[in-house]
């Protein structure tokens, strides 16, 4: 069975693993090629790879499972490619996991990590110490995964779980399979449809979040021979069991949907002034949600009444600027001290932020000659994925997650507290008015943390922004504070109720 970040494919671009120290290669002892379509279109393809490895402490299985997808974002075409991997015993016991994430062009993140008892511990680069994440031995790898039913020789109505590491979130997951019936499906090149046994595998909540279900059909000998997944943001991707060349066929570029359009969510109305609204009051609906009120954060501009179900509304009103009434509130060091995203103690982040500020003693007015340097000598492109502000600082480019980023390391390096929001922005797209999903900078001036959106550039935030969560990065070098987004990617609907 696949296990990999499907949950957190639509933010990650990652590339190939490290290979263990002074092994060049490994023996192949199983190379797994499935076609990946998307929403019924050909994209790209998933490999799965076991090399054998003896080692001086014995022999070790390395499996990896990499994909690769191409995918067009907005007209442009973009390479989404991601891979983890397992380091395991002969007798299934999992003694490393590693990762490694492109955050950019030049920018890369590489993770790994060694079971060591109950922890798990974590390396950056092959150098920095990360914070320990707990482990339980029973996890089961990659490669014991691709035998497991077999191993089990499973039949209809059996059920069982399993805890796999999911590296994104660095936490063990308990997922929980199903084995239903056998069912008549499509295969990959076949002009007759086969009959496979259907197996349905859905993770544990991770922080009141809830990951895709992964489907699977197997075949007489008990592998995928196909499986399924709705990936938040992108749709329904699934997986064809064949040859290398079948999986390698190009990506049907003419047929694949722009994600970039996929994701915006539709309203029933206008805002009549755009961006510049006073106050609004929105209608949600989350799909399926059963506690639909903590879905959006609740702060001094955002407010969630009237639930009901799956639905509430949120009644928001612009910022534009702190209330000079306010008191000083007690500030935590993560929101003032560089931290591996939001690197406010890198030379290159200090000087544009010294460059922009001048003369300037005013927190307030440092924020917004921060927000307005940023915005004027930030290019816009979508070639990043989550890049840290260190790297944003030397490519002034990228999208609203770069524009925020290197905003609150500019403001951390002016003393001024700061953190990142998630959530949504108002626009109007082909003639028709949406909600996008974005990013922006909350700093906190006499007591009040206040928005600023470097990407608009326009000093305030007006009622048209919905924040659903906020980051300090502390301590973060993965992507759970993404993920209360997940929570709702695909799920929402937004009606226009009333706005000023």
């Amino acid at each position: 069975m696949h296990k990999f970040s499907a949950a957190f494919l639509g933010l990650l671009l990652l590339t190939s693993s490290a290979r263990p120290a002074g092994e060049a290669t490994g023996k192949v002892v199983l190379d797994l090629w499935d076609a990946a379509f998307l929403q019924g279109a050909r994209t790209g393809f998933v490999r799965t790879t076991v090399r054998e490895y003896d080692l001086p402490g014995g022999k070790i299985f390395r499996a990896s499972v990499e994909l690769n997808l191409t995918l067009k974002r907005f007209k442009d075409t973009i390479q989404l490619k991601a891979i983890t991997g397992t380091d395991e015993t002969p007798d299934g016991k999992v003694v490393g996991v590693f990762m490694r994430q492109q955050l950019g062009p030049s920018k890369t993140l590489v993770v790994t990590g060694k079971v060591e008892g109950k922890q798990l511990i974590l390396m950056l680069d092959g150098k920095h110490p990360m914070q320990p994440a707990p482990w339980d031995d029973r996890v089961v790898g990659l490669y014991r995964q691709q035998r497991m039913f077999q191993e089990r020789k499973v039949k209809p109505g059996d059920r069982f779980a399993y805890p796999s590491f999911e590296p994104t979130v660095n936490l063990v997951v308990t997922t929980n399979v199903q084995v239903k019936d056998y069912e008549e499906v499509d295969v990959l090149g076949g002009k007759k449809k086969k009959r496979l046994l259907r197996v349905e595998a859905t993770p544990d909540k991770i922080e009141n979040v809830q990951l895709p279900t992964l489907t699977a059909w197997l075949g007489d000998d008990l592998t995928v021979q196909r499986s399924r997944v709705e990936v938040p943001g992108l749709g329904q991707l699934t997986l064809y069991r064949g040859t290398r060349e079948q999986a390698l066929t190009p990506a049907e570029l003419a047929k694949l949907d722009d994600v970039g359009l996929s994701q915006l969510v539709n309203l029933n109305k206008r805002l009549p002034q755009d961006l510049n609204t006073a106050r609004a009051v929105y209608r949600i609906r989350i799909k399926g949600e059963e506690d639909v009120a903590t879905t959006f954060a609740r702060d001094e501009r955002q407010v969630v009444k009237n639930v009901k179900g799956d639905t509430c509304e949120i009644h928001v009103r612009a910022s534009r600027g702190p209330k000079e009434e306010s008191g000083p509130a007690k500030v935590g060091a993560e929101f003032t001290q560089s931290s591996y995203f939001i690197t406010s103690d890198d030379s290159k982040v200090k000087e544009h932020a010294r460059r922009a500020v001048g003369s300037e003693r005013d927190a307030w007015k440092k924020a917004l000659r921060i927000e307005k340097w940023v915005h004027e000598h930030m290019k816009a492109t979508n070639v990043e994925a989550l890049a840290t502000a260190d790297h944003v600082a030397r490519t002034l480019e990228g999208d609203c997650t770069e524009y925020a980023m290197l905003t609150a390391a500019m403001c951390r390096a002016e003393g001024v507290p700061s953190r990142t929001a998630i959530g949504l922005v108002y626009a109007v797209v082909k003639g028709r008015p949406v909600m996008a999903f974005h990013m922006w900078t909350e700093v906190l001036v006499r007591g009040q943390w206040i928005p600023l959106d470097a990407t608009l550039g326009r000093g305030h935030v007006g009622a048209s922004h919905l924040k659903i969560t906020d980051a300090s990065w502390h301590n973060r070098r993965d992507l759970a504070p993404l993920l209360p987004v997940v929570r709702v990617l695909g799920k929402m609907s937004i009606e226009v109720l009333e706005s000023q």
